[in-house]
C-alpha cells in the first residue's frame, strides 16, 4: 500500500531489504558454482566405476549363461547315455576287449 506520502519510506525499506538480499544471493551463487564444479568432477569420477561395473555385470551374466548352457548340454548327454540299454553297453564293451586282445596278440 504505497501512496505519495510513504513512497520514500517504502523505497528505503525496499533498498534495505535488497541490500541484505543481493549480497546473500551473490554468496549463494559463488557457493553454488563451487558445488557445481565439485558435483561435475564427482559425477565424472563415478562414471568410470559405473561403466566398469556395468561391463563386469555383463561379463558375469555372459559367464553364467555359458555355464548354464554347458550344464544343460551335460545334462542332455547324461540322459542320452542313461537311455542306452545295458545290453548295448555290454556288447560294445565285449567287442572293445576282444579287439584290444587281438591287437595285443598280433604284436
Amino acid at each position: 500500500d504505497s501512496n505519495p506520502f510513504n513512497k520514500k519510506s517504502k523505497a528505503e525499506e525496499l533498498e534495505t531489504l535488497l541490500d541484505k538480499y543481493v549480497p546473500g544471493v551473490e554468496v549463494m551463487r559463488t557457493k553454488l558454482k563451487k558445488y557445481d564444479k565439485t558435483y561435475k568432477e564427482l559425477t565424472a569420477e563415478n562414471g568410470e566405476p559405473e561403466k566398469k561395473l556395468n561391463s563386469a555385470s555383463r561379463e558375469s551374466i555372459q559367464k553364467k549363461l555359458e555355464i548354464q548352457r554347458k550344464l544343460s548340454e551335460l545334462d542332455e548327454l547324461r540322459r542320452t547315455v542313461d537311455s542306452i540299454p545295458d545290453a548295448v553297453i555290454r556288447e560294445y564293451t565285449e567287442r572293445k576287449y576282444v579287439h584290444h586282445d587281438r591287437m595285443n596278440q598280433e604284436i
